[in-house]
């Protein structure tokens, strides 16, 4: 009799997995929507390159940064896209406009930056209807996190700790720098991270280790943001040895989680690809709770011995088809932002690929139901 009792549960645990959506518990994927790269266009300017997302809840329309240096059209655009989805997946992908940032606040309307003064790498939307937009590198390899309305006039600058300015031996690496940032929903807590450890606080990945990279925490809230944290995070290791030499793993996008998932702080999206073998995506639930606050430390131990940031994995998708969770090639996924609430009222996640404007690549976009 127990035999039978156990044979009939499997049974139901198994019929249950197959009639599931996909995914692990809190992410269920819910479909993709593909454009292909020499196919997307606004007018006569491509489209592509994104590597943050920004969702306004009050338009039900998102704003994508590409991170283009200028190689393909002005820097600084942002594409207004109109995303429809639902729980049968993506229906359509549609760019209802661009907008170019503007490079000086004493200009009084919008001044193009120059070819390579910007890397656009991630943007937020406040709740007062202001854009925060963080670059990795100017002409002077400076990383900057600067606000904008909405229509792109350049506000003001949020200040950054001196230990991410480049020098000798000291700050971020070149193309390591700021790639993540999240808001809160309330606009008074801004979080930002870099894609790989600061020169003076260990090595970028390998297959062998992670990098240590800072999570830093801003109140919004006065009239000059302060920074009143930096937790360290430690990423995994490159997931494959490549084929030739290239392979890196790091932080592409974090995302407020608290109010959708209370048992996390944030969610980590952590990009690797290794040439020859492809790319291997996870998204991490995030603890910050117990994390050693760095912010007055100028150099951190490799490897890092003290209380890092904690991490649960709730999301892999994986060039080894056998480690991935759900039925999709991945690709190089820089972009994580929450969207509309589905009749069921749970939360929406989208996420988007850089597609390097590179025909082999793709402009991916996915999207998940945030189970809580």
């Amino acid at each position: 009799m127990v035999k039978i009792i156990v044979a009939v549960g499997m049974a139901m645990v198994l019929l249950f997995w197959f009639l599931s959506p996909i995914g692990r518990k809190n992410l269920q994927y819910l479909g993709a929507y593909e454009i292909p790269t020499e196919e997307w266009f606004y007018q006569d300017v491509p489209v592509g390159e994104i590597s943050g997302l920004a969702y306004d809840p009050v338009l039900n329309v998102y704003y994508a940064v590409s991170d283009d240096r200028g190689e393909a059209g002005t820097p600084g655009r942002l594409y207004t896209l109109d995303v429809r989805l639902d729980r049968q997946g993506i229906h359509e992908v549609e760019v209802l406009g661009v907008t170019l940032l503007d490079s000086d606040s004493e200009s009084g309307g919008i001044q193009p930056y120059e070819i390579d003064d910007i890397d656009a790498e991630e943007i937020v939307f406040t709740p007062d209807r202001y854009l925060i937009v963080a670059s990795e590198r100017d002409l002077q390899n400076e990383p900057w996190i600067r606000v904008f309305s909405e229509i792109g006039i350049f506000l003001r600058e949020i200040p950054i700790p001196g230990t991410f300015a480049p020098a000798e031996g000291k700050g971020v690496r070149e193309n390591l720098a700021f790639e993540a940032m999240s808001l809160t929903p309330d606009g008074s807590t801004l979080y930002v991270a870099n894609e790989q450890a600061l020169v003076q606080d260990g090595p970028t990945s390998t297959v062998e280790h992670g990098t240590t990279v800072r999570i830093l925490q801003y109140d919004l809230s006065p009239q000059t943001p302060s920074l009143v944290a930096a937790y360290p995070y430690v990423t995994e290791p490159i997931f494959a040895a490549p084929a030739d030499t290239y392979a890196d793993n790091g932080v592409t996008a974090i995302l407020h989680a608290k109010h959708v998932l209370p048992k996390y702080d944030l969610l980590a999206l952590e990009r690797a690809y290794s040439s020859g073998v492809g790319n291997d995506i996870k998204i991490f639930g995030v603890s910050l709770e117990e994390a050693d606050n760095v912010k007055d430390v100028e150099s951190l131990p490799f490897p890092y011995t003290g209380n890092a940031a904690k991490k649960e994995l709730i999301l892999r998708i994986s060039a080894i088809e056998e480690l991935s969770d759900i039925p999709i090639v991945s690709d190089n996924m820089e972009a994580m932002v929450l969207g509309p609430r589905l009749p069921n009222g749970h939360a929406t996640l989208l996420l988007a690929s850089d597609n390097n404007l590179n025909d082999s690549q793709r402009n991916l976009f996915l999207a998940f139901e945030i189970v809580p």
